[in-house]
């Protein structure tokens, strides 16, 4: 399998919508568009705000109230007694590790904390349910949606009686474990898991900190050989269409030198550079040579598929089965 830039990965994904098969439908159902568009969504939620609701999308149900009355979407269950007291517990047991100074602790515990501090996208799958049930969905359709919605009550339950300062401290023990070093808790950190959760943070000392440290940080993220680090890195030394690619300023040559690192990674051959690039091909090469040489030497070739690392309240969604790997495993 092909490894894709960020840019093709955006192109398969709408070659595939249009595809028919069993994941086609996926384009036409509004809620099911959210499921497969959330980190996009996430990274571009203060361009592009979800809409709210159109007062006439009610009014269909209300025609058919005198046949059938529409399905309401059920209230968040209440979270187990047992594993609310075993995530309790587990948090406690990574503070007292994170405060004695493990760095892996500190990422798990800085991302399980941000796993509720904003449950925004879990509200929207909710709040589509009404309207998903009484769609007249394909069986197919419906248990996907069921089965996002059912994720999406639970991490509603579970976030129910979370720390009222979750976000705060799941920033400062995510920051904790980036700055020791932990390569993902550095990507995750520059990335913006945490101040540009849901873009209430902006004027926050946290903020400024983060604009001051993340570009350093995601640069040694990619010198640990973090390979998600390489695409956000690629793009940001391509253009500012992130709030982190903006702190880094555009390098064609650096650019470049990273897609040649991808292709090499993946085994394929690389596409040719544009025109105007093309005497930027000598350096580049020799950069993507050096950098697979003392970053990613460690990286079983070819690279079949890269990580997904997605927030932690993403992740409970729209990972697979629930989830992702366990965050800051590595």
């Amino acid at each position: 399998m092909r490894a894709c830039y960020a840019d093709e990965c955006d192109d398969h994904a709408r070659r595939q919508a249009m595809n028919p098969g069993p994941r086609s439908w996926l384009a036409a159902a509004a809620a099911a568009a959210i499921a497969v568009s959330g980190w996009q969504w996430w990274r571009a939620r203060d361009a592009a705000p979800a809409p709210a609701p159109a007062p006439a999308a009610s009014a269909p149900a209300d025609i058919a109230a005198p046949t059938a009355a529409a399905p309401t979407a059920p209230a968040a269950r209440p979270p187990d007694p047992a594993q609310a007291g075993y995530r309790q517990r587990r948090q406690d047991e990574l503070r007292q590790r994170a405060d004695a100074g493990d760095s892996r602790a500190a990422c798990q515990l800085g991302v399980d904390l941000l796993r509720c501090a904003d449950t925004s996208a879990a509200q929207q799958l909710i709040a589509g349910a009404e309207q998903n049930a009484s769609a007249g969905l394909a069986p197919e359709q419906r248990a996907y949606m069921t089965r996002m919605e059912d994720r999406a009550r639970q991490l509603i339950a579970e976030c129910r009686d979370a720390r009222s300062d979750a976000w705060r401290q799941g920033n400062r023990y995510l920051r904790q474990a980036a700055l020791a070093g932990e390569p993902e808790a550095m990507y995750r950190y520059a990335r913006g898991d945490s101040v540009l959760l849901d873009y209430s943070h902006l004027n926050t000392p946290e903020f400024d900190r983060w604009r001051a440290e993340a570009g350093n940080l995601l640069q040694l993220s990619f010198e640990a050989g973090y390979t998600p680090a390489l695409f956000d890195l690629m793009t940001a030394y391509s253009d500012n269409s992130s709030p982190i690619t903006g702190l880094i300023a555009d390098d064609p040559t650096k650019a470049r030198a990273m897609r040649l690192l991808v292709a090499r990674l993946s085994g394929n051959p690389a596409d040719p550079p544009a025109s105007r690039d093309a005497a930027l091909e000598p350096a580049a090469a020799a950069l993507a040579a050096q950098w697979q040489r003392d970053y990613f030497a460690a990286v079983k070739m070819p690279l079949q598929r890269m990580p997904r690392v997605m927030p932690a309240s993403f992740a409970a969604l729209y990972g697979e089965d629930g989830g992702e790997a366990s965050a800051c495993s590595q």
